[in-house]
């Protein structure tokens, strides 16, 4: 499923519109963890639009991220673009953080959309689907495995984290760049309108192996509900009660 929200995010994107005081709250909750103070201590990884990661997310440590969005496909969809290595290389014993570990809302419920999750009996915790989400998402889990290319691999480490100290709350052209139009093509919003609309991320910081080798980090999210974003009625546009796998990627743990 996640996969295939995020497929969706790069195609559609969309986005929350929250209060001033909502969002000075959860900006000053998104200070956890360690910033990128000093920008050559850790290489940064570059998406391949060519944004930062290290500094939309504000950690200086490694950010690992799925080859899907290090190499441009091929015909690239703007003329200049980045390419970062895959798998990311991330120090022995050092901290590393997911790079896509995201949601975002639409800013209200629209009202066909809002009667629609009414009679699905779905349970509004207010008319913002931001708060909904926030209130409804209860815990990370990251587990971090040994690499085999035909199974889950060994458990190396398991790491919880709480979701509602760990955000960060950026604006849509911050983590799209270039490519803040593309994605909210048809979608009703101009280009600056969209690089307005705020994101949610969870660049938690993960202990890395010790021991150098090929790993893979699976995320799981808990939500204590179902989920809608109000921006569609599709699988994609939700997320299940429950615990379940949010994404997975590889990395390179280096001497």
């Amino acid at each position: 499923m996640r996969q295939k929200r995020v497929r969706w995010l790069i195609a559609l994107a969309c986005a929350v519109a929250m209060s001033t005081a909502l969002a000075g709250a959860w900006n000053a909750a998104g200070q956890f963890g360690p910033a990128a103070k000093d920008k050559g201590a850790v290489p940064h990884t570059l998406t391949w639009w060519c944004v930062d990661l290290n500094d939309v997310w504000n950690v200086n440590v490694p950010v690992i991220l799925a080859r899907a969005y290090l190499q441009p496909p091929s015909p690239p969809p703007i003329p200049d673009t980045c390419t970062s290595a895959f798998p990311v290389s991330v120090p022995a014993g050092s901290g590393f953080a997911p790079g896509f570990n995201l949601w975002f809302t639409n800013k209200t419920y629209p009202p066909a959309t809002r009667a629609a999750l009414q009679e699905m009996g779905y349970r509004f915790h207010s008319q913002s689907p931001a708060e909904d989400f926030m209130s409804k998402f209860e815990n990370i889990r990251v587990e971090v495995r040994t690499y085999s290319p035909i199974s889950n691999g060994d458990l190396v480490g398991e790491y919880n984290y709480d979701p509602r100290r760990e955000f960060r709350l950026v604006r849509l052209r911050d983590f799209f760049g270039a490519m803040t139009g593309s994605t909210t093509e048809g979608m009703g919003f101009s280009v600056e309108e969209a690089g307005r609309l705020p994101l949610f991320g969870f660049p938690v910081i993960i202990p890395a192996p010790t021991l150098p080798g090929q790993y893979r980090i699976w995320v799981h999210w808990t939500m204590s509900d179902w989920h809608n974003d109000g921006t569609c009625l599709e699988e994609s546009c939700m997320l299940p009660a429950g615990e379940f796998v949010y994404f997975s990627t590889r990395f390179t743990v280096v001497p």
